[in-house]
C-alpha cells in the first residue's frame, strides 16, 4: 500500500508545484480536483487514491460523479463539462475492466474519462499520467517503492500543508481586493452619462463653444483665471464613442482602484490625476481638451504602484493585462490625431504619486506619503508655473481662442485676440493665418495678403495657406496671382475637390 500512496502524494504534489489550482479543499483527504490547463481538453481533474476490487466499483463512482459534476455544471452556468478522473489502485480489479479504461463516459452534458492507476505496473502507469495530463511529472518512482508507511503519511502531511498555506495566501489575495466597494466609480459613470446628456441638450458634445461654456479646459481662459477649468474637463467627453470608451475604462479600471485602495483614496487618486492630466494638456497641447481619460490613466498609474509595493499579487492577479492596457492606449494616443496624449501622460504620473501618497489601507510610511506629496505639489506647481508663464503658451492659447472666434464669426474679436502676438518677428505660422483670415473677412485685403505670405514663409509646405492666399488674390481681383498659388497647392494636394473648384473658379473669370 505504501507505493501506491506515495504515488498518489507524489503526482499531487507535482501538480501543486506546476502551477495546478486546486478548486476543492482535500475533503476527504484523498481526493484531490484540479482545475485543468486550456490545452488539455478537460474542465476538471480529479485524482482519487481508493482501491477497487470489481468493475462495478468504478461504475459506481462513475456514476456518483456524473451527478456530482452535473451539479456542478449547472452552478457554473457550463454548457458541457469534462472530468478526467485518475483513481490510483493497489491491485486492478479482478473482472473484467479494460473497456471502461481511459474511455469517456458521457451522461447528459457530462464528460467522465476514467484512468485507474497500479501499484504493479507503477512507471509504465507513470508514462500514462504523463500522456493524459498532457505534461511532464518529474515523479521519483523508485523512491516511491522505498517509502514507508510513515513516509508516505509524512508526505501526505507536507501536501496538505502546502495546499492550506497556498489556500491563505489567497485570502490574502482576495483581501486585497475588498478594501471598498465602487461606490464612487458607478457614481462618477453617472456624474459622466448626466453631463453628456446636458452637453448634447445644450448644443451638442462636439460643439466648441457648448463645451467652452461647460468647462473644458481652454488655454486662454485658464491663463484668465479660471483655474476651476482644470478639475472640469474630467466630466465632460466629446461625442458618444468618447463616453462609451472612458466610461467602460472607469467601470472595469476605477473598480479594480477603488476595491483595492479603499473608497476614500481612491477618490483622491481619480481627481488628483484628473487635475494633473489637464496640468499635463494645459501646458503641451493647446486645443480645447476634455475627457476622464487623465483620471482613468491616474487610476493604472495606481495600479502599477501595486506593482512595487507587492510584485508578486500584482503579476499573479492583474499585472500583465494592466501593462498592455497602458501601451495600447498610449500606442494610440501617439499615432491617432486627435488624443490628448499630454493629459493621459500626466495622469499616469499623478495616479501613480497620488497612489504613492494615500499608500494601500494598512500601509502606513509617513515619511515616504510626505515625500510622495511634497512631490505631487512640486511636479503640479511646476507644470502650472511653466504653463502661466510660458510666451509661446500664451500665443498658443491665444491662437486656439482666436480660431474658435473666427469659427463663430467674430472676425474682429479674432483680430483683436492676436493683434499683439502677429507683430512679433517670432509670430507662429498659424498665428499669422488665423490673423490674416480675421483681416481678411473685415475687408482688409492687402494686409490680410501680406500676413498670408509670412505664414507661408514659416510654413511653405501648407498647401490650405496656398488655397487661402489664392482665394485672397482672386477677391482681390489679381487671378494671375491666384492662379499662380493654387497651382503650387494642387502640387501638394492634386486631388483636392475645394482646390479643383477655386482653379476652376479663377479660369472662368479670367475668360470673362
Amino acid at each position: 500500500m505504501n507505493v501506491i500512496d506515495s504515488l498518489f502524494w507524489r503526482v499531487v504534489d507535482e501538480l501543486r508545484q506546476k502551477g495546478y489550482e486546486m478548486i476543492q479543499s482535500p475533503y476527504p483527504e484523498d481526493e484531490i480536483f484540479f482545475e485543468a490547463p486550456r490545452n488539455s481538453g478537460y474542465d476538471l481533474i480529479r485524482l482519487y487514491r481508493k482501491d477497487v476490487n470489481f468493475r462495478q466499483e468504478i461504475v459506481r463512482d462513475i456514476q456518483e460523479q456524473t451527478y456530482r459534476m452535473n451539479q456542478l455544471r449547472e452552478a457554473m452556468r457550463k454548457r458541457s463539462l469534462h472530468l478526467l478522473q485518475l483513481q490510483f489502485t493497489a491491485d486492478y480489479p479482478v473482472d473484467d475492466w479494460e473497456d471502461i479504461n481511459g474511455h469517456p463516459h458521457k451522461e447528459q452534458k457530462v464528460t467522465i474519462t476514467p484512468v485507474l492507476v497500479n501499484r504493479e505496473a507503477l512507471q509504465h502507469d507513470v508514462n500514462e499520467l504523463q500522456k493524459w495530463l498532457n505534461t511532464s511529472l518529474a515523479v521519483d518512482v523508485e523512491q516511491a517503492k522505498e517509502d514507508t508507511a510513515e513516509d508516505a503519511v509524512q508526505l501526505k502531511m507536507n501536501v496538505l500543508q502546502a495546499f492550506d498555506d497556498q489556500e491563505k495566501q489567497r485570502e490574502r489575495e482576495r483581501a486585497v481586493f475588498q478594501n471598498g466597494r465602487p461606490i464612487f466609480t458607478y457614481m462618477l459613470i453617472a456624474v459622466q452619462v448626466v453631463m453628456f446628456l446636458l452637453l448634447e441638450l445644450s448644443g451638442g458634445s462636439t460643439n466648441t463653444a457648448t463645451l467652452t461654456a461647460f468647462g473644458a479646459k481652454s488655454n486662454g481662459l485658464i491663463l484668465e483665471g479660471e483655474w476651476w477649468r482644470l478639475i472640469t474637463p474630467m466630466f465632460l467627453h466629446i461625442g458618444l464613442t468618447h463616453l462609451l470608451f472612458n466610461t467602460f475604462a472607469l467601470w472595469s479600471v476605477g473598480a479594480a482602484v477603488e476595491r483595492i485602495y479603499g473608497s476614500g483614496r481612491f477618490l483622491l487618486i481619480y481627481l488628483i490625476s484628473g487635475i494633473f492630466g489637464s496640468i499635463a494638456s494645459f501646458v503641451f497641447n493647446t486645443a480645447i481638451a476634455a475627457g476622464a481619460s487623465g483620471a482613468i490613466f491616474g487610476c493604472l498609474g495606481a495600479l502599477l504602484y501595486l506593482a512595487i509595493s507587492n510584485r508578486k499579487l500584482f503579476f499573479r492577479t492583474m499585472g500583465t493585462n494592466i501593462i498592455v492596457i497602458i501601451l495600447i492606449n498610449l500606442g494610440i494616443g501617439f499615432t491617432v490625431s486627435g488624443i490628448d496624449n499630454a493629459g493621459h501622460l500626466g495622469g499616469l504620473v499623478g495616479g501613480f504619486l497620488a497612489a504613492l501618497a494615500v499608500r494601500l489601507p494598512k500601509q502606513t510610511q509617513p515619511v515616504k506619503m510626505l515625500i510622495a506629496s511634497l512631490l505631487l505639489l512640486l511636479i503640479g506647481g511646476f507644470g502650472l508655473y511653466t504653463g502661466l508663464h510660458s510666451d509661446e503658451q500664451k500665443e498658443a492659447a491665444a491662437t486656439s481662442e482666436a480660431a474658435s472666434l473666427f469659427d463663430e464669426k467674430k472676425y474682429s474679436e479674432a483680430s483683436k485676440r492676436l493683434e499683439e502676438y502677429v507683430q512679433q518677428k517670432d509670430a507662429s505660422a498659424e498665428a499669422l493665418h488665423i490673423y490674416a483670415l480675421s483681416e481678411a473677412q473685415l475687408g482688409h485685403l492687402d494686409k490680410a495678403i501680406q500676413l498670408m505670405q509670412k505664414s507661408l514663409e514659416k510654413d511653405p509646405n501648407e498647401p490650405n495657406k496656398l488655397y487661402h492666399l489664392s482665394l485672397l488674390y482672386a477677391e482681390k481681383g489679381d487671378t494671375a496671382k491666384a492662379e499662380e498659388r493654387i497651382e503650387e497647392a494642387l502640387k501638394q494636394d492634386p486631388q483636392n475637390d475645394q482646390f479643383l473648384k477655386l482653379k476652376q473658379y479663377i479660369k472662368n473669370t479670367q475668360t470673362r
